[in-house]
Order: structure tokens, then C-alpha cells, then sequence
């Protein structure tokens, strides 16, 4: 049996997502040399979660038994221009939710649970940035977008803004026919952009330079000229998506799950740099903004300078 690419589109439409796509799982060979170059030349910094299962991250038949395909989500996420996110100290756009692993992981089970009621017995697994897959590779060649300059993936309909999510499963799906071919052409506007030079090639990212990076990966303490690199940015960075043409027409999302928290938004810029651990526990608990610790984020509010 294989089953219909319309009815999995129709169904992942119908739990919330914006764009579903599928292709045959096995190993991604294109991605082997460019993914062990970038992990050899250091470009991970301190991420050293990358380093391990590298064979997993490249075969996703090494993470679930007896996998046949890969059913690739995207969700757009953007909350439009806020204040909290254009004036320092900035945090991310898609950190002031609630944690988006918790919202896709649940609309991924509900997808999956669909599927079985259909077809009948489905073993598989949900995963959202959370476990050594390559996502954007996946839903790049399940023809949901290509991937930029910034190494974002970038769907021509709904930006680059998105979060995505995979399904692994043993049944056979019908493959989406066709992939979007890569429509950046000769645009740098997201390489120009960027304050710390992390873009270093098309694609590929130095993270050891990156304003995300430094904000939430780095555990060790930022140097001086980190703190001076960081633009006004506490919690991760959206330059390179600001500047990009793909995301200056896409729509704000309004799905209540990943709308931002109320509680975040009344949170003024003149508090943040001294926001007492209780409240930030109270404000930021359940959002990705707690993965940077409260330590961590003082210590790059308070080097923004605002």
C-alpha cells in the first residue's frame, strides 16, 4: 500500500500546518561532505551535540526502524514587527510563545494519530529540533523551499519565518513530485546585513560568530568583542530574515497556539536588563527564551548597554 500524498497534505492542513510535503527516507549523501566539513572546521562552536550522531543527523533509517518516508511540515510562526523584537534588547520573534517543540510535537502526534485512524497501524516517530535530523535538508527535498544564503529554508509563499517539524514512519507515502528550485539569484542582502560576518559562504553558517549562537548556545562567557557584536539583540537574532525579500509580504499568523505571550509582550525594555529571576521564571518558563538561563540572559542584556 502507498499512500496518497493529497490525504497527507489534507490532514496535516487540517491540524494547523502550512505546507506539507514527503519523500523516501534513507541516507542524504549530498549532505555528507558539507555537514562533516563544517563540523571539522569548528563552525559549531561549543554545540557539541552536533558532533555526536552525525550518522543519525545523515540516515534517518538509524533513528526509526524500518523507516520509509519522511513527512516534512512547515508552520509559519511570524507575529509581525513588535516592539520586543525591533527595540533593544530584542528577543527573537519566534521565542516569545510558547515553546514551539511542546505546540509542533503535539500537532505531529495528532497528524500521525490521523493517519493511523485512516490507514490503520503506522510506526513512527515526531520530531521537532530537538533530535540529530537534518530538518532543513528534509523538507528542502520533500520540495517545501530551498534553502537561502542564510541557510534558512525559504518557502516562496510564506517566508523563511517557520517552524518545522518531521514525521518518520515505516509505511510507504507518495513522494511530493517536485522541488522548488533555489530562487535567492544574485541577492546578498541577508550576507550585507549581517553585523558579525557569520554568513561566510552561501548557505553555511559560522555559529561561533553568529548573534543566535552567542545569545543562547554559548554557555562560556562572551568576550568583549562579542557583547559589542550582539546589535541590540538578548535572545537570538532575526537580521537575516528581516532583510530578506521572501519574508516582506508574508502574512501574520494568528494560530492561538504560537501567538505570543501576552505576559512577554507587557514586559517594557527598561525592565528586561533587571528583571528579577522570579519574574523572569514567571514571564519566560515555558518559552524558548528559558533555555539561555536567567544568568546568561542579564549578562547579555546588561553588555547590550541599553
Amino acid at each position: 500500500m502507498i499512500i496518497p500524498l493529497n490525504i497527507v497534505e489534507a490532514f496535516a492542513k487540517n491540524v494547523g500546518f502550512d505546507v506539507c510535503g514527503v519523500t523516501p527516507a534513507g541516507e542524504l549523501t549530498d549532505r555528507i561532505k558539507p555537514f562533516n566539513g563544517w563540523i571539522n572546521d569548528g563552525m559549531h562552536g561549543e554545540m557539541g551535540y552536533m558532533e555526536r550522531n552525525g550518522d543519525k543527523r545523515l540516515d534517518p533509517t538509524l533513528l526509526v526502524p524500518n523507516a520509509k518516508s519522511v513527512v516534512s511540515v512547515l508552520l509559519n510562526y511570524f507575529p509581525g514587527n513588535l516592539p520586543i523584537s525591533t527595540k533593544p534588547p530584542k528577543i527573537s520573534r519566534y521565542a516569545l510563545s510558547v515553546d514551539y517543540h511542546t505546540v509542533i510535537k503535539n500537532m505531529l502526534w495528532q497528524l500521525l494519530d490521523s493517519l493511523r485512524k485512516e490507514f490503520g497501524t503506522i510506526n513512527g516517530r515526531a520530531f521537532v529540533d530537538s533530535a540529530p535530523v537534518l530538518e532543513r535538508a528534509w523538507a528542502q527535498k520533500s520540495g517545501l523551499g530551498w534553502i537561502g544564503k542564510n541557510s534558512m529554508l525559504i518557502n516562496p509563499k510564506i517566508g523563511s519565518y517557520t517552524f518545522l517539524g518531521e514525521l518518520i514512519v515505516d509505511v510507504d507515502i507518495e513522494t511530493s513530485v517536485n522541488q522548488i528550485p533555489n530562487r535567492c539569484g544574485s541577492c546578498t542582502r541577508c550576507i550585507d546585513a549581517c553585523p558579525t560576518g557569520a554568513i561566510v559562504s552561501a548557505g553555511v553558517i559560522d555559529a561561533r560568530k553568529c548573534i543566535s549562537y552567542l545569545t543562547i548556545e554559548k554557555k562560556s562567557q562572551l568576550t568583549p568583542e562579542e557583547q559589542e557584536s550582539l546589535n541590540g539583540w538578548c535572545f537570538g537574532c532575526d537580521i537575516c530574515q528581516e532583510v530578506c525579500p521572501w519574508n516582506s509580504k508574508i502574512k501574520v499568523q494568528t494560530l492561538r497556539t504560537i501567538l505570543p505571550k501576552k505576559i512577554v509582550l507587557e514586559i517594557s525594555d527598561e525592565e528586561l536588563p533587571s528583571i528579577s529571576e522570579d519574574k523572569f521564571v514567571k514571564v519566560f518558563t515555558d518559552t524558548p527564551v528559558s533555555r539561555a538561563n536567567y544568568a546568561k540572559f542579564i549578562e547579555t542584556c546588561q553588555s547590550i548597554g541599553v
